[in-house]
Formats: C-alpha cells, structure tokens, sequence
C-alpha cells in the first residue's frame, strides 16, 4: 500500500521537476502542447457525438409521444465508451505510434535530469541515462532498402500489435465485468473474487481478502469502477514505458519480471494519470505528454543507468530484473526527495517523506 502511495507521489513530482527543465519551454513545445489540445477537443467532440445526437433525437421524439429508449440508449453508449471500454484513454494513449513527440519529449527530460545530477557529480559522467539510450536506440533512419530497415519496421509493427492486444484484452475484461454486474446476488461475488485474483499476488492475501469483503458491502458500480480503473492504469504504465523498453530491450518474460517487481509503484504511478485523463479528457494529450516526461523521472529512480552498447545489455538486464533494494528503501521510506539534488524544491515536500 505505501509503495501505490509513493508512485501517486511519484506522478505528481516527476511532472513538477519536468516543469523545471527550460527546454520545454522553447517554442516548438509550446507549439505541441497547442497542438495536444486542439486534437483533445476534437476527440472529444469525436466521441461525444453520437451521444449528443441520440440525446437530441430522444428530446425531440420525446415533444410527441414518451420515448425513454433512446435516452436510456444514449446513457448505455455514454457509459460503455468512457467508464467501460475507456475508448478516450485507448486513443490518447495509441497517438505515441502515429507521432516521435512523446518520444523526444522521454528523451529532453532525461536529458534535463542527467546535467541537474552531472552539475553535481561531474565525476561520474559515465552515469548518465539519457546519453546511453540514445546509444541504444532503435529509431535510426535508414536509407533505401536493406534488412536493417525491414527490422526496424517490424519492431515498430510489433509493439503496435502488441498494444492492441493488451488493450483489445481489457476491453474485453471490462465488459464482462460490466455484464457480470447485472446478474443479481452471484455477480457482486463474482466481481469481488475477480478483484481478490488480481490483486491477491500484488498487495497480499489479507489486503486483497479486505478489499473483496468491502466490495461486498457497496453496490456493483464501484466494484465495477474499481476494476475498469485498475486495469486501465497498469496498461497505461505499459504505454508509457515503452521509449524505455524499446531500447534496452528487455524480452516479454524479462519486461513482466521488471513490473512485477515494482508493481505497486507502477500501478500507484498509472493510476494517477489513468485518473486525471479520465477526469480531464478535453486535456488529455496534454495529461499524457506530462505522465511521458514524469516517466523519464520514474525511470532514474528505479533502475541504474543502462551501458551505451547492445552487447552489454545481456548482462545489465539480468541485473535490472530485481529491484534494488536500495532503491526501493528510499522511494518507500520516502528517502528520494531529500537526495534530488539541483532541483528547486517542491512546495509542502515535506509530506513525501
């Protein structure tokens, strides 16, 4: 349970030190961040369309005779995009594979926190994250034909495949869950046993066994809700991770050993930003390029500096697939705000510690 309060924390200061790098305040940043905005309101309006149109249609049918269905149709729609299938969060978080922005904007914000750290340790220039990554990666332009290019294509063809599977899977899994709720007396039990599996090797047995008795006493919605939004931060985590993973490689077994380690900070992390997209959809790209350069903070806090050749990878891997356990001492005993050295302090940062 600390460790999901840390990663919360952990959201909201990785966007406030990612606020302190200038670079994001130069004029092509400004010009995407407009641009986040603009393409957040006509997605919005987008999805909110067909809602609006059925409302009207039922409010005029409704000056003739009484017709509920149309309304009551209206309501299902409203309820099945943005609380079950969450299709605004689905389409802010895909925008990364049809854009580099989310990716340079990773990488400006390492690059910002590698020379707060070298400013004050110009001794160990070799640990620097930024520089290693982009030694690292994947995104090399390629001229003409050749097999080096094909590969890159398919990696790129794959990681989108993959994120639609992941996110077709959730879809899936709420809209059972969502069906599950309309069953009378089993459905309350059988969504709060869903919720105990899930949570049961994360947070332990007791907590997990808690949160299935509470979720017995509330109605279906917040179990319902409860579920939807875990889901839908853990995946987001995943989106946002990805300029990270796509470059030191991690395999499918690797990558779920590398989470599973630092569930609870990650899932505390997602569901910040799960929370705030959801809330705040007329911003929601703006939200996801902020979780994007906060992620690059996340990134320095729980793991070590990568090797700046694929060679090496092998071994530095194996390493990173356990957390360090002093690492994760100062995130849970709040020991890392006192050691952000460089940074202008956060207002009230005392309640981190």
């Amino acid at each position: 349970m600390v460790a999901i309060i840390r990663g919360f924390q952990l959201a909201l200061l990785g966007a406030y030190r990612s606020l302190q790098n200038p670079q994001l305040f130069k004029t092509q940043y400004y010009r995407q961040a407009g641009l986040a905005i603009a393409l957040s309101v006509l997605l919005q309006v987008v999805l909110w369309s067909p809602i609006v149109i059925l409302r009207l249609l039922a409010a005029f049918v409704g000056l003739f005779t009484s017709l509920e269905r149309i309304a009551d149709l209206a309501s299902f729609l409203k309820g099945l995009q943005f609380n079950v299938l969450n299709i605004s969060v689905f389409v802010v978080s895909a925008s990364r594979f049809f854009t580099k922005d989310l990716d340079y904007l990773f990488l400006a914000s390492l690059e910002f926190i590698d020379s707060v750290y070298i400013l004050k340790h110009p001794d160990r220039t070799s640990q620097q994250y930024h520089a290693n990554l982009v030694a690292l990666s994947t995104n090399e332009k390629y001229t003409g034909f050749s097999l080096n290019l094909l590969q890159a294509k398919y990696s790129s063809s794959g990681e989108f495949a993959v994120f639609i599977q992941r996110h077709i899977r959730n879809g899936l899994s709420n809209l059972a869950v969502y069906l599950l709720c309309k069953i009378p007396v089993v459905g309350s039990v059988v969504l709060g046993f869903i919720s105990f599996l899930s949570l049961n090797s994360k947070i332990g047995t007791i907590r997990a066994l808690a949160i299935f008795g509470t979720l017995q006493l509330l109605p279906k919605y917040y179990a319902v809700k409860f579920l939807t939004t875990y889901w839908g931060s853990r995946s987001m985590v995943h989106d946002l991770l990805l300029p990270y993973f796509s470059r030191v490689r991690f395999t499918k077994l690797e990558k779920d050993q590398w989470i599973k380690s630092r569930e609870g900070l990650l899932f505390g992390f997602g569901l910040c930003y799960f929370i705030l997209i959801k809330r705040l959809p007329w911003v929601g790209l703006l939200i996801f390029g902020f979780a994007e350069s906060a992620v690059a903070y996340l990134i320095t806090k729980v793991s070590d500096p990568p090797p700046n050749q694929v060679s090496l990878l092998v071994h530095w891997n194996a390493s990173q697939l356990v957390w360090n356990k002093e690492k994760e001492l100062d995130i849970l005993l709040g020991l890392y705000v006192s050691k952000d050295e460089g940074f202008v302090p956060i207002p009230g940062s005392y309640i981190f510690t």
